[in-house]
């Protein structure tokens, strides 16, 4: 279930009691310490984008009452960005290092950070944040969902529930469908939430038809090499 909802009218309705995860890329800070001037230019439309006015409306910090929220309702919490927030010491970080870009001398940092709930050693994971040829980014700070599988195969267990209150560009939703998780989702903008809504159906009717397909031709061929 993907609700097109604010965060702070979302966390109070949660049904059926709490959730296991909260997987949350709380990407909005506070405006002054975050966006470095012109983070979000290519996501405008006077360049080609999908907005008409600067995206970096939105980028503010949730209030204290929300992480208050996101607590009572949820097991377990992920906070990407959670190094802006005022948020207890943690040992079980996360750090995404982005790959294509160079560990210094570039203007996007090349690592993130996840605060969570869990105890355990500090977890690394090494991907692109680059766009592939299949599909275009539309959000600033879109993920792989490589790295919300990762996530979900180390922390999540069959049957969970995940919630993600700023949804943005879905990655997280379209990893736990295929990882078979219950997930509920939420993001304020309809831009956004509208983008995301048709990444998913993409992703749900491939997936369909590569189920429906069976082994793909070249899967069969290297079947029948080894057994030559």
């Amino acid at each position: 279930m993907t609700s097109r909802q604010t965060s702070a009218s979302g966390l109070p309705a949660q049904p059926g009691g709490r959730v296991d995860v909260s997987a949350a890329a709380l990407t909005a800070t506070i405006r002054a310490t975050r966006t470095g001037g012109t983070w979000a230019a290519k996501y405008q439309t006077h360049i080609g984008g999908i907005f008409d006015r600067d995206i970096r409306s939105w980028d503010v910090a949730p209030p204290p009452e929300y992480f208050s929220e996101l607590a009572r309702i949820s097991e377990n919490q992920i906070i990407w960005g959670g190094n802006y927030f005022d948020l207890p010491p943690t040992r079980c970080f996360l750090v995404w290092r982005k790959i294509n870009i160079p560990a210094e001398g570039f203007s996007m940092a090349p690592i993130e950070y996840a605060w969570t709930s869990f105890s355990g050693n500090a977890l690394y994971f090494e991907a692109s944040s680059a766009s592939s040829s299949k599909e275009k980014r539309f959000h600033p700070t879109q993920k792989p969902p490589a790295l919300y599988s990762w996530i979900y195969g180390l922390f999540a267990r069959p049957g969970d529930k995940i919630l993600d209150t700023h949804l943005g560009s879905g990655s997280s939703r379209l990893a736990a469908y295929d990882a078979g998780l219950d997930f509920v989702g939420f993001e304020i903008d309809k831009v956004y939430f509208d983008l995301q809504e048709a990444r998913f159906e993409q992703h749900a009717a491939q997936v369909s038809i590569l189920d429906t397909m069976g082994p793909s031709y070249y899967q069969q061929e290297a079947l029948w090499d080894e057994t030559d």
